[in-house]
């Protein structure tokens, strides 16, 4: 929806809703016309009430609004002798018709002041609680902080499966709701079910609030999955990757290296990069998959005849008589040395597909076969078509160079733009672009060159073999940017046994910094355990006075 669009379903909403309420206002002594005035029938409705006059600002913020809603159908049905639930339900469920009818129904509309007990009798004190426990964290989940967990191996060993992040969404300007129509709480699903957890059929216009911070290279960022073109931009799945390039870089992958502006990037001190080797090891000896764990925090669970391979999976390569003699596994770059001084193993090679390859391996490598079926799984690369002849042969190892684009900045349309820029000119920026025997038709007019309505971003796991990124599907634009991890509250590892499943060194943490990673577990701990004393000794004070 456009800003004009969204402004005339807003006044339709506001209108419908004093055609159903007007009499309510009158017969508390205010003139019916206030009823569809936009906002200050809002804080008469706060006034009728006998709420607080600042409820008026909730009601305007998206999904915490819909929650006010509903709370301002009782209380309103409350102070009019319409105690029932019934009453809300039915409203409720005829979308405002049934509060329709008793606003033109022919019953004498009274208005009492609000008793307590009464709405005590049907909405409990816990109830109640709840439900404004519910507005207060949908507000924060909104414009300050959100809780998130990290679902896949993309950034290991940086940000692990099982850590649980505190997200800040004001460091890049907290983008507002896009979607109105959702229950709070929950992003696209609803728990327990696999069905929406919200509703499409209103849009509202993408807007951000002022930011404090640019996206800086190498920032980690969690993002909405920008393929997901079937979901409403904010429902999309969240995603969290490092930005390698900003608007305006160019980015080229040379052997695993990323060259960002013709300058190696060099990662920050936390971060902790890994690749896939392929490990040959001394016959009939094998790595023991409890000392991978402890020593290098390799995740080797020895595969069970059919047993499915997960991307990122250690896989064991076998001979004839189907003994181990190689691996194909990641290993953490800090590691690596370590690794390579276990007795048992005879070599390490860093897997490497070069330009020009179709994403396998050099043919003449003696470990051909076996690495040549790893890296067939490793797919298509952006920016070619899904169908269709090839346009560039890069690989996921050496890569570009791409630019990326800059809001304001233009490109000159030609073969090569034309496929690393369809994406953004048509499904990003709502464009119709096609080629006709070298001439490009924009919009349905000839044209020379496009211009960027938008900043766009390059993102990246640091498990740069076992990471679905920008290298697959392309940029992400600004409008997808949800916010910067700055907080690890937990961290689970499920293959850990015992205490060790809780990564103590990883609790309490903060995601960036320069050096080694500052715990405040126990910091928090101790202030933790001081307040509930201090709590205590202030409870048992004023007993004693209250006696006294």
């Amino acid at each position: 929806m456009t800003i004009l669009e969204t402004l005339l379903f807003t006044l339709t909403l506001e209108l419908y809703a004093g055609a159903i309420t007007w009499r309510f206002y009158k017969s508390a002594n205010y003139p019916a016309w206030a009823a569809f005035v936009p906002i200050y029938n809002t804080y008469i409705l706060t006034k009728i009430i006998q709420r607080p006059f600042w409820w008026t600002i909730l009601f305007y913020i998206p999904v915490v609004g819909n929650v006010m809603a509903i709370v301002a159908v009782y209380e309103l049905l409350h102070v009019f002798k319409y105690n029932k639930l019934k009453h809300t339900f039915y409203t409720l469920l005829t979308a405002g018709l049934y509060l329709g009818s008793i606003n033109y129904g022919s019953a004498k509309l009274v208005l009492v002041e609000r008793d307590i007990k009464t709405i005590r009798k049907y909405v409990s004190e816990l109830g109640a609680s709840l439900i404004f426990a519910v507005v207060a964290a949908t507000i924060i989940r909104a414009f300050t902080f959100e809780a998130f967990t990290i679902p896949t191996p993309s950034m290991e060993k940086s940000l692990m499966v099982g850590d649980f992040l505190f997200v800040s969404k004001a460091h890049y300007g907290t983008r507002l709701p896009i979607t109105p129509l959702a229950l709070p709480l929950v992003h696209n699903k609803v728990p327990g079910l696999n069905t929406p957890s919200f509703s499409d059929i209103v849009q509202l216009p993408y807007v951000r609030l002022p930011k404090y911070t640019e996206v800086e290279r190498l920032d980690p960022v969690v993002f909405n999955y920008p393929e997901e073109i079937e979901k409403p931009i904010d429902k999309r799945e969240h995603f969290v990757k490092r930005c390698l390039a900003i608007p305006g870089d160019s980015l080229e992958i040379v052997d695993g290296k990323v060259m960002v502006n013709g300058d190696s990037l060099q990662l920050p001190d936390r971060a902790r990069p890994q690749f896939n080797y392929f490990v040959r090891i001394k016959e009939g000896i094998y790595l023991n998959p409890n000392k991978l764990k402890i020593d290098f925090d390799i995740n080797y669970v020895p595969t069970k005849p059919g047993q499915a391979q997960q991307e990122g999976d250690v896989i064991e390569l076998k001979d004839s008589r189907q003994s181990i003699y190689a691996y194909l596994m990641p290993i953490p770059s800090h590691k690596l040395e370590e690794f390579k001084k276990l007795p048992q193993v005879i070599s390490v090679k860093r897997l490497n597909a070069e330009y020009g390859e179709a994403n396998n391996p050099n043919p003449s490598d003696p470990d051909y076969e076996q690495i040549n079926k790893y890296f067939a799984q490793e797919g298509n690369l952006f920016p070619n078509p899904a169908h269709g002849p090839r346009q560039v042969d890069w690989t996921r190892d050496n890569y570009g160079p791409i630019y990326i684009p800059k809001k304001g900045e233009s490109v000159e349309l030609n073969k090569k733009s034309f496929w690393q820029y369809k994406k953004i000119i048509e499904i990003y920026e709502g464009n119709s672009l096609a080629e006709n025997n070298g001439q490009y038709i924009l919009n349905g007019e000839p044209a020379t060159h496009y211009t960027f309505k938008q900043n766009y971003y390059w993102m990246m796991g640091d498990n740069r073999h076992n990471s679905l990124d920008s290298r697959y599907w392309g940029y992400v634009p600004e409008d997808h940017l949800v916010g910067k991890p700055v907080f690890i509250w937990m961290s689970y590892d499920k293959f850990g046994k015992g205490l060790a499943k809780l990564r103590l060194d990883r609790i309490f943490t903060t995601v960036n910094g320069n050096g080694e990673r500052v715990h405040y577990f126990w910091p928090f701990v101790i202030i933790v355990v001081l307040s509930s004393i201090g709590n205590r000794m202030l409870k048992k004070r004023k007993k004693k006075k209250s006696a006294a």
